[in-house]
């Protein structure tokens, strides 16, 4: 994606389920532009995890360009934003910030609003489409789980030829393997490198087993530390339904509220607007996807992958 080539689009939002690889491709763009001849004059990368504040932001832009010495970093907010301000406006920059969780403001950062007639950039990545809006994103952009066949082509190449070629049967059974990943490239990548050493037929298929019954536990804080309580619980409720099944919407809400969690209204009738919300954010989080109608009731679907991690979570519940 080329996303620096149009002109008229100044703030640019990639947004996917985590673990998706928009960090991946936000890094690219990082080292392309840091290492190859190219139209801006300042590229700027900053990882922005959660319960950043807006003082932290600014230290790691200002290191780009030398404010990074005690006297920079003991000022507050206020006195860093016009330096940073200074250090930018007359210049074409770039700047590109990872795993936004909540709206930044930049002016209180001190970053000059991109635009058409400065012709600079802002691309940041988020797991939620909310925050595009939030950051007056003007392209938003879902980064996708990995077709069948190029997820594949990434476990293989994680998993290594050695490995696959040591018994003619172990292809078809890292296919099965690959094909539970669901797409999602963190799954592809952890559980390919945990299998280069697997060279037996009774291993891939004690893998397979382990992945139908469980979740890979490091996809867990990926997919859901964002969500609120409520939002989680009314999620995991979703994963009672068969896979692939269609869940129409009102009749969703209605099961939430009798199970007491939509509790911010006494009446379904008002806890339906709660309940309309949550599904709203949970499709902007990609964790729930729209799926049709039914007799004329809007639908939505859980995602395999997802399903599969709300399994795991509801097992350890279970467990403790």
């Amino acid at each position: 994606m080329e996303l620096h080539v149009d002109k008229d689009v100044g703030i640019i939002g990639l947004y996917g389920l985590g673990g998706v690889g928009t960090t991946t491709f936000l890094t690219k763009l990082n080292n392309k532009f840091s290492t190859t001849p190219n139209v801006f004059e300042v590229v700027i990368w900053a990882l922005v995890p959660k319960d950043s504040d807006v003082g932290k932001i600014q230290d790691r832009i200002g290191g780009n360009f030398g404010f990074s010495d005690d006297s920079c970093k003991n000022k507050s907010v206020d006195p860093k934003a016009p330096d940073i301000y200074g250090a930018l406006r007359n210049k074409r920059f770039i700047v590109l910030l990872d795993d936004l969780w909540e709206r930044v403001d930049l002016n209180q950062v001190g970053i000059p609003k991109p635009s058409q007639e400065n012709g600079s950039k802002l691309i940041f990545t988020t797991r939620s489409l909310e925050v595009c809006g939030e950051m007056e994103a003007q392209k938003k952009i879902e980064v996708k789980c990995l077709e069948t066949e190029k997820a594949w082509e990434l476990f293989r190449d994680k998993v290594g030829d050695e490995t696959l070629n040591n018994h003619p049967d172990i292809p078809n059974l890292a296919k099965q393997v690959a094909k539970r990943c669901g797409g999602l490239p963190l799954a592809l990548i952890t559980i390919g490198h945990a299998m280069v050493c697997k060279k037996t037929i009774g291993e891939w298929k004690y893998a397979i087993e382990m992945l139908k019954r469980c979740a890979l536990p490091k996809l867990e804080n990926e997919v859901f530390l964002f969500l609120k309580f409520s939002m989680k619980c009314c999620l995991l409720f979703c994963c009672l339904y068969p896979e692939d099944y269609r869940i129409p919407k009102r009749r969703l809400m209605e099961h939430w509220f009798c199970e007491g969690l939509l509790n911010e209204f006494d009446r379904i009738s008002e806890a339906q607007m709660q309940g309309d919300n949550i599904i709203c954010s949970l499709i902007s989080a990609c964790l729930l996807e729209n799926d049709g109608e039914i007799d004329g009731e809007d639908c939505v679907k859980m995602r395999d992958e997802i399903r599969d991690i709300t399994l795991w979570i509801t097992r350890q519940f279970e467990a403790t």
